[in-house]
């Protein structure tokens, strides 16, 4: 089991590869989570569907109206660049909240993507770690080896289902794919 307690962190990859096994690995740790799931890949956790799966604001509301209050120890949001977009945007209302005050409130808060490149660096560089599945575009590979020297390569060179785990911006592991989930519907 990956630890993620009180941490932020950030899975990217391309589609298919991995991405919502690990996040349902992250969500099985703990019963007292929450994922917004625009494309209902989470049936059997706690999860938030959408009705509008455009709308930054849903997710605004649903973090300053739900998660804020309750503060789950586990908060993640899937397609995350839908709703985050990269700088110069300013951070959605709530997110900026859970990214400052999420370890003094005992949550971990998680943000999936396909690319580095779409999502907003702020997320992406205050994160304890983050976690790539394998990415092959010339920008995310220059994007990543700007977080650190070696890691475009690591990650172009995985094997399916494998990924690589960034942590404080230094530390890099490759790890096997994940055992399959509690609940492996819809991935």
């Amino acid at each position: 089991m990956i630890d993620l307690s009180d941490l932020g962190w950030c899975v990217f990859g391309a589609r298919g590869g991995g991405k919502s096994w690990l996040v349902k690995h992250i969500l099985d740790s703990t019963s007292d989570h929450l994922v917004y799931d625009p494309l209902d890949d989470h049936a059997g956790y706690r999860h938030y569907l959408p009705d509008d799966r455009e709308s930054s604001d849903e997710l605004s509301d649903l973090v300053t109206a739900v998660v804020i209050p309750t503060r789950p120890s586990l908060f993640v949001v899937e397609e995350a660049n839908k709703y985050i977009q990269p700088k110069p945007s300013r951070l959605p209302r709530g997110i900026g909240d859970l990214m400052d005050f999420g370890r003094h409130w005992g949550c971990s808060v998680g943000f999936v993507a396909r690319r580095p490149v779409q999502f907003h660096s702020d997320i992406v560089e205050l994160s304890n770690v983050l976690f790539f599945y394998q990415l092959t575009g010339k920008n995310d590979y220059l994007y990543m080896e700007g977080l650190h020297q070696g890691l475009g390569d690591a990650v172009r060179n995985l094997r399916k289902y494998e990924f690589v785990s960034l942590t404080a911006g230094r530390d890099i592991e490759v790890h096997n794919p994940v055992e399959p989930p509690r609940h492996p519907v819809h991935t």
